[in-house]
This record gives C-alpha cells, structure tokens and sequence, in this order.
C-alpha cells in the first residue's frame, strides 16, 4: 500500500511539475510536454486516473472553480457582495472591463480553463488506443468522467465569454475544443458551439450508465463499491447524475425547456435517494462543525485542500473593510425575508466576536474544527436544489411548479409560498439566497437577460446590457490568434 501510495505521488509531482511549466504562449505550446504525459503518466489505468486527478486537482485553482468562477469574480459580476470605491475589485464591479485588474482575471481564467480543456483532450486522444488497460468498466468511467470535464468547462467558458443567448444564439462566441491541438480553433455559433456541449454530454452519459453512484457510492455513505478507492465518493467527481444534472442546466440555457424539465425531473427521482436535503441538525447540532455547504445535497463538489485560504482571502472578517467581500445587511434582511432560521442564513452569514465587524460577514467556506470532517473543504458544483428550480421554472402547471419551490423550502426552514403566487418572482428569490458564493447569479441574469439587478451597495439597481453581460475575449487571445 506504501509503494503504491509513493508511486501515486511521484506521478503527481510528474504531472504537476508538466502541466505548471507554462510558457508566454498560453496553454498551445504544449508540443513538449505532451509526450512526456503520454510516455510517463498514462502508461496503466492508474496513470490515467491520476491525470483525470490532475484536472480536478486544477479546478480547485483560484482562477476556476476554487476562486473566480465561484466565490470571487462571478459573484462580484453578479452584484453579491458591496464592493466599495477603494476595494480592488471596484472597477470590476462597476463593469469597467478595460480596466488592467478586469483584464488580467479574464485572460487568467480564460487561459487556465482551456488549459484543464487541453490536459483532458491528451486523455482522450489516446485512450481508446490503450483500451486494453483498463479493468472492468473503468475505461469507460474514465472517458465519460473526461468527456463531461470538457462539456462542464467549455460550457461555463461559453456563460462567461459568450452571447447573450437568448438574443443572439447564432452570434460567434467561442472556439470549441473537441481534440487536443496546438493550432487555435474557429470561434463557433453560438447554437453550434451548444450542440458540441450537448454532443460530449450525451457520449459521457451513454459511458457512465454502470456508474457506482447508481448503487449510492457518495462522499456521505460508509459504501466501498469494490472498484478500488478512486471509484468511491463519486460526487466527488462528475458522476452519472452530475451529468444528467448538467444537461438539464445546458437545456435551460439553450431555451430548451421541455428538455431541461425532462432531466430535472429525472435527477430529482431518481438521484434523490442518494442526495438527501440537509437537516438543520447537520447545522446546530455540532456548532463547531456545521455542514454549511449541505454536502449531503451536492450531486458533484470539488474537494479544495486550500478552501480555507480563500476563505481568508476573500470572507474574513479580519481583512480591512477595502478587502473584504461581505453582503449589506438590510439586503441581506430583505433577500431572507428577516427569516433568520432559514438554513442558508442561520450560521452562513454572522456577526463576528470581539468587535471585527459591525455588519455580517459569510462563513459559508469558513474552516471547521474538526479536520477529519468530509464535508471540510468542498466547493459545491451541482446541487440537488437547482434540479427543483428548473423543473419549477420549466413545468407548465403553476401549481406544481410551486410544489417544486415549497419542497425546497420545507428543506430550507423557509416560509413557504401560497398558492397562486407568481413562479417567477419567487423562483427569483430562492435563486437569490441558494447560491451565494457559488457563481450561480450572473449567469441566471445573463440567461434571462434582466435589464437590472440589486446593486450591491444594498440600494437601487444596476442597469444591465449585453455588453455588461458578455466579457471581452481577453487580450492575449485575440493577439496570438492574429
């Protein structure tokens, strides 16, 4: 177990050392360090697994899913958090994207997103070649895992960097990466680039349908699936029901919505079992280790060892009023209806000790006292409740679209909604307290094209347009493509 555990992390080192030894030519120049992974890494399934490893290991990046594109950037997009005149992020919030500080985050997510994009390319460009490796159905877990990578990030790319959709859906928006390539792709259609999304999406299901999550292998079950420890915990990593989770977002997106109902509604019956709603015991019960992420509801997470770094980064009521990213109180109040048991306020948004701050301050990504907790260091991807607010917001029946938001909220400690009461405005306001600090909210804005959002100074709105909704391709891009 030692050997293997040493071989493990050599490999590690070996892919870690290959994938950060960036040059100025962005993420193309990788002619060198293509053969060394094909040579060295993916030699077994082991090899394999561990690459696949690397491009989780890379999602937990500040300038992805472990920063940016959840806590930080996106959320400040989104108006989340009151961004005064002397934070650095004031610009940023004031949609002043020519600004070097705006700049320099797009072109660092833009680069280091279609790097991961590159490094499971390499996977797949060799891995039907070297079939014969793998055991059991491993193989095809490890492509479907890979094909999905590659629709999930180039999808959340598209979200960012892409159209308006709803508006222009045949404007050029992205180049889709489809093979690993040192030649830059053509910028795609809109409506084409969605299609390749779908495309990876339906060949990553088709080769996940033997998946262990189907038998309940998750991060909260004592379940060894008998595979080996890389196939246990698979909300860990983009499983069968992630997937399909994933596609009922991708449909919603597109306008599809008797598509995205069909995929929310499958996930809610069929993934439910295995992805319970929280208890407000997993919250008041241990005060010093509140599950304030729900894990026990997210259908795929990032587990990020430096969570807590950004948690101080970011959150920490120790940081100056410039530097911290907190919500006004009265917004706050208004947005949670002065309901302080509602779980996603109880112990997420406090008033610090010893006179820190006078206002609330986030401790959803705070650390716990005990380090042994699994929950710990997750950042949440996917949940269960987004599957409720798209079937609610795609079912035809207003009655039970309602049903679909009171099972959320009875799940919440919310009041719930009376019937007849408007789908959209109260679907609106569980969007608005569900996902704080997960990068959710600017994309539901760009999605519907709201022409203004609550500022967030906590008064007044912002104006939106397409060209608040649509980032610039960052600079770099635009020159080495010429």
């Amino acid at each position: 177990m030692k050997e293997k555990m040493k071989k493990h992390i050599s490999i590690s080192v070996i892919i870690l050392v290959i994938l950060s030894c960036t040059s100025c030519k962005k993420w193309l120049d990788v002619k060198p360090r293509d053969k060394v992974i094909e040579n060295v890494l993916l030699e077994n399934e082991d090899g394999f697994i561990t690459a696949l490893n690397g491009v989780y290991l890379d999602m937990t990046d500040a300038r992805n899913y472990g920063g940016q594109m959840t806590m930080q950037m996106i959320e400040v997009l989104g108006q989340r958090y009151n961004v005064g005149g002397g934070h650095s992020l004031y610009k940023l919030a004031s949609y002043q994207y020519t600004d070097p500080v705006s700049q320099g985050m797009f072109g660092n997510t833009w680069s280091a997103m279609y790097k991961m994009v590159a490094n499971v390319n390499k996977i797949l460009s060799v891995i039907d070649q070297k079939k014969s490796l793998f055991r059991g159905d491993h193989y095809q877990w490890v492509k479907g895992e890979a094909l999905a990578l590659r629709a999930m990030i180039q999808f959340d790319l598209f979200r960012l960097f892409g159209p308006v959709y709803s508006k222009d859906s045949t404007a050029l928006s992205l180049p889709y990466y489809s093979a690993f390539t040192t030649s830059y792709e053509p910028y795609q259609k809109g409506n084409d680039f969605l299609e390749k999304v779908l495309a990876d999406l339906d060949a990553a299901e088709a080769l996940l349908t033997k998946d262990p999550v189907l038998a309940g292998i998750t991060l909260g079950k004592d379940k060894d699936g008998g595979e080996g420890n890389a196939w246990n915990y698979r909300n860990l990593r983009l499983n069968y029901f992630a997937v399909r989770a994933l596609k009922a977002r991708v449909y919603l997106y597109r306008g599809d919505k008797i598509m995205a109902l069909r995929y929310a509604r499958d996930v809610i019956s069929n993934a439910g079992v295995f992805f319970p709603f929280v208890k407000f015991s997993d919250l008041s019960g241990d005060p010093k280790n509140p599950d304030r992420v729900f894990s026990s509801e997210l259908l795929f997470a990032l587990q990020d060892s430096r969570r807590n770094d950004k948690y101080k980064a970011y959150f920490d009521p120790g940081l100056k009023d410039n530097d911290i990213l907190y919500t006004e109180s009265g917004r706050l109040s208004s947005e949670f209806g002065n309901n302080a048991n509602d779980y996603r306020y109880y112990n997420a948004w406090m008033i610090p000790g010893s006179n820190q701050k006078s206002y609330r301050c986030y401790y959803k990504y705070a650390d716990v006292e005990e380090p042994g907790k699994r929950f710990r260091n997750l950042i949440p991807m996917i949940r269960l409740s987004e599957m409720y607010f798209i079937a609610a917001e795609c079912e035809p029946d207003p009655d039970a679209a309602i049903a679909y938001l009171n099972e959320v909220r009875k799940n919440r400690g919310a009041v719930l909604i009376a019937p007849g009461a408007g789908v959209a405005a109260e679907l609106l306001k569980d969007y608005r307290r569900e996902f704080y600090g997960e990068g959710q909210m600017f994309f539901y804005y760009k999605r519907t094209f709201t022409a203004s959002i609550p500022g967030g100074t906590g008064s007044g709105t912002v104006a939106m347009t397409k060209e608040r909704y649509v980032l610039p391709i960052p600079l770099d891009e635009s020159q080495f493509r010429n």
